[in-house]
């Protein structure tokens, strides 16, 4: 009996074992599951269709149109010189290069600009928009703001005192090409503030007399450096700077029947 028993109960005691053993928990399949051979496959692009390569295209010519529009709006703009009113610093046909954003936001196709943040300085040359028919015209800046401005026998009186001044003899040709309207004249050398520069004056014309002019605030007294073929403040009176469109800063290119090589690429004095 007791053999019996004893090998019931390990008999027992086996199947209870094998019964009772708990199986291993399975482990969840990773959720994005793959076949082996697929880990290394390499996702593929559509092909660029021409759509598409047309959009990029507008996406560029766009962005290039909007920023040679923000230069030339607020940045720089070119003006073709037409005309003897600044001989012999700027000569017609000269192209210069003008910078907007000193003095403010001049938008196109407008008479003042939309804000002013600056001034210009005696001595300047800058693009203006002529008070007597509109157009852009180019001078140098001879008053500001509180100055007082003189003409006598063909000197400059600015506050009293005459502009620093001295006669350079006849006028003289540029380059192989003769300039008409530099003949039968004499230049004058002038200082105004930095500046030095040159103004002519025809032999045949009588001595030049302005009464005194004070420049009232928010106004320019301008004028041409050729005194005796320029149409400026001594006849229209000062300018507005609120119609001032820029400073002229450098003569890229110069053409009248001919290039000028020797004035290109020159700073404006």
């Amino acid at each position: 009996m007791s053999r019996e028993s004893s090998t019931g109960e390990r008999a027992q005691g086996r199947g209870r074992t094998r019964a009772e053993k708990p199986d291993p928990d399975p482990k969840p399949a990773p959720a994005s599951a793959e076949p082996s051979g697929d880990k290394n496959r390499k996702k593929t692009r559509a092909p660029e269709t021409r759509w598409d390569r047309t959009k990029a295209n507008f996406k560029t010519l766009g962005g290039a149109i909007l920023l040679a529009l923000f230069i030339r709006i607020v940045l720089f703009e070119a003006f073709e010189i037409e005309g003897p009113s600044m001989e012999p610093t700027l000569l017609n046909g000269d192209r210069v290069v003008v910078s907007k954003f000193l003095y403010g936001l001049f938008l196109p196709y407008t008479t003042e600009a939309a804000i002013n943040w600056g001034s210009p300085e005696v001595g300047d040359v800058i693009i203006v928009k002529s008070p007597a028919d509109d157009i852009d015209i180019v001078k140098r800046v001879i008053g500001i703001p509180g100055d007082t401005v003189e003409i006598r026998e063909d000197v400059v009186y600015r506050n009293g005192e005459p502009l620093p001044h001295r006669d350079l003899g006849p006028c003289r040709d540029y380059g192989e090409r003769r300039v008409p309207d530099l003949q039968g004249c004499e230049w004058v050398q002038e200082t105004l503030g930095d500046h030095i520069y040159r103004t002519s004056h025809a032999l045949d014309s009588p001595p030049s007399n302005i009464p005194e002019v004070r420049v009232p605030a928010g106004h320019l007294y301008i004028m041409g450096d050729h005194r005796d073929r320029s149409n400026d403040s001594r006849f229209f009176g000062v300018v507005p700077t609120s119609r001032v469109k820029g400073k002229a800063l450098t003569i890229y290119w110069s053409n009248d029947h001919g290039v000028r090589w020797d004035r290109l690429f020159i700073g404006v004095e």
